[in-house]
């Protein structure tokens, strides 16, 4: 059994200045990260929603500076 040896690296870590630096990843449970996910989703609904509003607006902005013009 003296033969068979685990480095570091292929635990997670990493060695930097005689210490171990722990790189595994952050252990996450399934419904955090399906919060998290939920969360991001409910985010990007509501910035595409901004956006659409404001390409309205300036749509409408541009719809009536045209008619404005021809007056």
């Amino acid at each position: 059994m003296k033969d068979f040896k685990i480095t570091p690296e292929t635990l997670g870590y990493e060695i930097k200045g005689g210490r171990l630096v722990n790189e595994a990843p952050s252990p996450i449970m399934g419904i955090q990260k399906m919060a998290m996910l939920k969360k991001s989703l409910k985010r990007s609904e509501k910035v595409q929603m901004i956006a659409e509003g404001n390409e309205l607006a300036n749509a409408n902005i541009d719809l009536f500076s045209i008619n404005t013009r021809k007056r």
